[in-house]
């Protein structure tokens, strides 16, 4: 089979017990997109020899025998900016054997399940989704080897992770991915939407990262409830990630035609700011109004 370019290499990982058989809530699917990256990592072994080092999946099997797929790419915001990430787990050795195999997210076990490998034989696992994964394999009737796929692996490059399970026992891991630069996020467009104005005396603001957007939902203390608003600014900063969104009050829109509530107002807002490939790490909201300047709201997207 056509091998791949390595690009760095990284160690370290645990070993944890073995696993139970069940199944878990994954489908089978045609085999996903092919990856390139370097880490080797090894799990435990049965003895002190020196043995040859671990340089990814080396089949005769042209094609994997089985490929789950893991999560669905459906929801995936930005999806060529989080491509899947792929995992070979290989059979190398001659003769055939059940090894268990666990995936798990936010403490959620996505697979739980003992295969029967042929000998020579690897299956492919294609995580979907971006989140922190842990991955688990050994053979049945011994130790398991515990690794992570990362939520950052997640990006436009083409990245994924081989597990050999040696004729010996020993679990071993090469991670493996391109590396292109990716585009960053930029603000791709904007829109204002104000709402009837009441008598109140409080800014407010909430902040939402969806549909390939962030929505902030929000009041403006004004002089009066028939203050207009605009969109003052929706600044991007590509160094920090953090999207500064201002918005400020105007003069009334009373035209003149009747008498407006004599209040101090509050007016509702829903801003929308679209972004091409990612969000921003972080959104800030300010609002500009009765000559005063209020940071109403800081949110970093982990917390939101």
């Amino acid at each position: 089979m056509n091998r791949r370019a390595f690009l760095q290499r990284t160690g370290g990982l645990a070993t944890l017990a073995g696993l139970a058989g069940c199944l878990g809530t994954t489908s089978d699917s045609p085999p996903g997109d092919d990856a390139e990256t370097d880490e080797t990592t090894t799990g435990a072994a049965d003895d002190s020899t020196t043995t040859e080092r671990f340089s990814g999946v080396r089949s005769d099997h042209g094609e994997p025998f089985r490929t789950i797929s893991v999560g669905s790419r459906d929801a995936v915001a930005f999806p060529d900016n989080n491509r899947p990430r792929e995992i070979r787990v290989w059979n190398a050795a001659d003769e055939a054997r059940d090894i268990d195999l666990q995936i798990s997210r936010d403490a959620e076990i996505l697979v739980d399940r003992t295969v029967e490998f042929a000998a020579d034989a690897y299956l492919e696992v294609a995580l979907n989704e971006p989140a922190d994964h842990s991955v688990s394999v050994g053979l049945a009737d011994g130790n398991a080897t515990t690794f992570g796929v990362e939520r950052t692996s997640f990006d436009c490059n083409s990245a994924g992770t081989d597990v050999g399970v040696m004729p010996d026992g020993r679990v071993e891991t090469m991670s493996m991915s391109t590396a292109m630069g990716c585009p960053r996020p930029k603000v791709a467009g904007t829109d204002l939407s104000v709402g009837q104005g009441t008598c109140g005396k409080e800014h407010s603001a909430s902040v939402a990262f969806e549909d390939e957007a962030v929505r902030v939902d929000g009041t403006v203390r004004t002089p009066t409830p028939d203050s207009g608003l605009e969109l003052a600014d929706a600044a991007y900063d590509a160094e920090t990630g953090a999207l500064t969104l201002r918005v400020r009050a105007t003069g009334s829109d009373n035209d003149g035609g009747g008498v407006g509530v004599q209040c101090v107002g509050e007016v509702p807002y829903e801003a929308t700011i679209g972004f091409d490939h990612g969000w921003s790490s972080s959104v800030v909201v300010v609002h500009d109004s009765m000559d005063e300047t209020t940071e109403v709201t800081r949110v970093e997207r982990g917390s939101a």
